[in-house]
């Protein structure tokens, strides 16, 4: 059943215990519903940092203060209340003890305060009860009507019997005050194959998640990393990403595929945006879209825009993984500072060589002579390499020889996108290395007189034949080098992120090298200017393509197909990618960095497109899966351009003494894991944001409760325990001490009530939501 939103826009609430684990993320809930939110804690338990990123919000106000004593003098809380959710108390096992009076009054004594302000206010009062009301229960699982079985005098009972009174306290209002009261139980809360497209600080970077986990860890936080995201209008902005979550999955998994090519595949409970109703993005998880669906793909990319005119070729010898030994450096005067320096190079080429002084002034004389000296040598002796200077390998031949200093100018872009299409990379050193072009030779015309004049290089040509292209080719070791460190001679063709993240007036160069090169040239279509055509043989060079174009706000459609080469290879057939463009205004890649438009057939929201699914086929989960945590946007670029959702929140405490958090603690730390008793006694988790999901059904049902929020998958200690283990990659050891007293045996709701009253069902599977607690933990935890 559908439960109709009664509390948003126009109320004011009063959440007690706002600043604590549960309480801060109804706060932010109801803040999302556009409510007007005065959170009251009094910090024993709470954290002023589980709301610190609503500073600056009009229509949050936070107020210290202990309800247990009358609501101070405070403006914002002179106003009347449409809702007081009661959400204050220490709830931990290690406050049972030290905090058992504050935890007694706040049970009492606050409930009875907070209620008489419902009562003179005219407002609906929830108060959130626990599943420690059952006690060690004797019917499992517990459904509300249960009284339970609960310990008057043990160690718990201070929390237990609190909560009960305040149970109590609520009806009592109800039936003699008739305060519109309820209550709620809460029980504990708790495909990397993918590419994902974020900017690290450094340039923008286009890979798989896991190949980003590979470098940076399964679960982090990220400092300075932004992801592409949009706003609540659907416009796309770098947004600040704060961490990578990685963990197993046991959920059903799904690929989805959508018109113009668009694929991303995630777990059935993962979310991507739907058009709603009101044509805005809703997110609903996998499993509940059907082909026909529209979803949000990206239509437009904003990014971190950097720019990239020189390379240092001494840079790039200097850098680790180098030998400033195989390259020389040479410029007019080289050999008259040489001399000046002698006696000292003379002891740099006895030493490296291991020969007489005597011999190695015969070396010395030649580099003077040469005026060509090892890079290593000049470095060492202090000399400055002036910008005039070049580099060549260094042997005893003549070799070619590059400006120390590459200006990457348009033209040279363009070299790069045609290098891209049709050109490939030979390394077999020390014998030869060399790059290759392969085209029409009024384009290699062009090609060669760029690396003629902005690389001086001799450039080789070879006329086409009746099996192969005419083609060009360049020999230089250093070229070979300055080429790999761009980016541009991977084992598999890609774009590298320094282009993807250039200026529009510069990545357009790029653009139009490549549709030069890629082989389309003809056709009606084509001649007419109505469409473009990008093909490719790389699914990475592929998704690559669909990144630049979006950079302009051009949207491709993307089809897989295979042709043949009759004369050379018969009937095989080649599979290749083709990305296609029709109605593009202006048609030139050149003009598109002054605005470009496209017709699509299809509606825009923003930034966005809405793309129609056109398939939801079921695939095997990769051993992790993960999400980028984007703060105040939570959604990123995901698959070859869906906007995907994630959610996150965990603010437990992390020595708060409970299962979670302690075993979390243990396994991140490689201490032992201490699972109490035999490890058989069992407990249901629910994620934080399931839980509050429940309470605002109940919060709008009108409903008194009391009723059950949490979910029934149980699991031992133990279970529990192995979990976490596996979750954090841990070496810990589980280990068994003696069991607490009162320490309930089972514990399960019965959500029947729940489902049939709210339409409440639990979203987020446990190996999910302790991924998410992971990660938050993680660089929290103390020592």
């Amino acid at each position: 059943m559908a439960i109709a939103e009664r509390y948003g826009a126009g109320h004011r609430i009063l959440v007690t215990g706002g600043a604590g684990f549960v309480g801060s993320h109804l706060v932010d809930a109801l803040i999302a519903r556009g409510a007007t939110v005065v959170a009251v804690d009094n910090f024993v338990t709470g954290s002023k940092e589980n709301v610190a990123h609503l500073a600056g919000e009009p229509r949050f106000t936070l107020v210290e203060a202990d309800v247990s004593e009358p609501l101070p003098a405070h403006p914002a809380l002179a106003e009347r209340f449409d809702a007081i959710m009661h959400f204050a108390s220490p709830a931990s096992p290690t406050d049972f003890v030290p905090l058992a009076i504050d935890i007694l009054r706040v049970g009492s004594l606050g409930t009875l305060n907070l209620l008489e302000r419902a009562a003179a206010d005219g407002a609906r009062f929830l108060m959130a009860s626990t599943s420690e009301a059952y006690g060690d229960p004797l019917v499992h699982p517990q459904p509300e009507t249960y009284f339970g079985n609960v310990n008057p005098i043990g160690v718990r009972s201070v929390y237990d019997e609190a909560k009960r009174f305040s149970e109590a306290a609520v009806m009592g209002y109800r039936r003699t005050r008739g305060v519109d009261t309820a209550i709620v139980r809460i029980f504990n809360s708790i495909l990397a194959d993918e590419k994902v497209l974020y900017d690290d600080g450094l340039e923008l970077r286009h890979e798989t998640v896991q190949e980003l986990a590979d470098r940076i860890g399964t679960s982090v936080e990220l400092f300075g990393y932004t992801v592409p995201a949009f706003n609540t209008h659907g416009a796309m902005a770098p947004s600040e990403a704060s961490f990578l979550v990685g963990h197993p999955t046991e959920a059903q998994c799904f690929r989805v595929t959508t018109g113009y090519g668009r694929k991303l595949a995630v777990t059935g409970d993962h979310s991507v945006f739907r058009r709603g109703a009101d044509g805005e993005p809703e997110a609903k998880p996998v499993r509940e879209l059907a082909v026909g669906d529209r979803i949000a793909i990206a239509g437009r990319l904003d990014v971190i825009e950097r720019e990239r005119k020189l390379v240092s070729l001494v840079d790039l010898y200097s850098a680790p993984g180098h030998d400033r030994w195989a390259v020389a450096v040479t410029w007019p005067g080289l050999g008259g500072e040489l001399h000046e320096r002698r006696d000292e190079a003379v002891g740099l080429i006895t030493a490296r060589s291991g020969r007489t002084r005597q011999s190695s002034w015969g070396t010395l004389h030649r580099w003077r002579e040469d005026e060509c000296v090892p890079l290593a040598v000049v470095q060492e002796l202090g000399i400055n390499v002036p910008a005039e200077a070049r580099m060549r390998r260094y042997s005893s031949g003549a070799g070619a020889a590059l400006p120390v200093n590459v200006e990457i100018s348009d033209q040279l872009l363009w070299l790069f996108g045609l290098f891209v299409a049709e050109g490939c990379l030979f390394d077999d050193r020390p014998k030869s290395s060399f790059i290759n072009i392969s085209c029409d030779d009024a384009t290699l015309d062009i090609a060669e007189h760029i690396i003629r004049r902005d690389l001086g290089l001799h450039v080789v040509r070879a006329p086409g034949s009746a099996d192969r292209g005419p083609a060009l080719f360049v020999h230089s070791h250093v070229l070979v080098d300055l080429w790999r460190d761009l980016g541009l001679g991977g084992p598999e063709k890609a774009i590298p992120g320094w282009i993807l993240g250039l200026p529009l007036s510069r990545l357009k160069w790029f653009i139009e090298g490549y549709r030069v090169g890629d082989g389309v040239h003809s056709g009606k279509k084509l001649d007419e200017k109505a469409r473009h055509e990008f093909s490719t043989t790389s699914e990475r060079l592929k998704d690559d393509l669909v990144v630049a174009l979006a950079r302009f706000g051009l949207v491709p459609s993307v089809g897989r197909y295979t042709s043949t080469f009759q004369q050379r290879t018969g009937d095989r057939r080649y599979p290749f990618w083709r990305l296609t463009l029709c109605h593009v205004s202006p048609w030139s890649p050149l003009e598109w960095d002054d605005g470009v438009e496209q017709e699509l057939q299809a509606q825009r929201f923003g930034d966005l497109v809405w793309a129609p699914i056109t398939a939801i086929e079921p695939v095997d989960a990769t051993p992790l899966v993960y999400d980028f945590v984007v703060p105040g946007k939570e959604n990123f670029w995901a698959g070859t351009g869906v906007m995907a959702h994630n959610t996150y929140g965990e603010r437990m405490r992390p020595d708060d003494g409970r299962a979670i958090p302690t075993f979390v603690d243990q396994a991140l730390h490689g201490k032992p894991i201490t699972v109490h008793g035999t490890g058989k006694q069992t407990r249901s988790i629910t994620y934080v944001g399931d839980l509050v999901r429940g309470i605002l059904l109940l919060l709008d049902s009108g409903h008194p409760g009391p009723v059950n929020c949490g979910t029934e998958h149980e699991m031992t200690m133990r279970e529990l325990a192995e979990r976490i283990v596996r979750l954090t990659g841990s070496s810990s050891e589980i280990i068994y001490t003696e069991r607490g007293a009162d320490d309930p045996e089972k514990r399960r709701p019965d959500l029947t009530l729940a489902r049939e009253l709210l339409g409440y069902e639990p979203q987020v599977g446990p190996d999910e939501g302790l991924g998410r607690a992971i990660d938050y933990f993680r660089g929290r935890l103390p020592g």
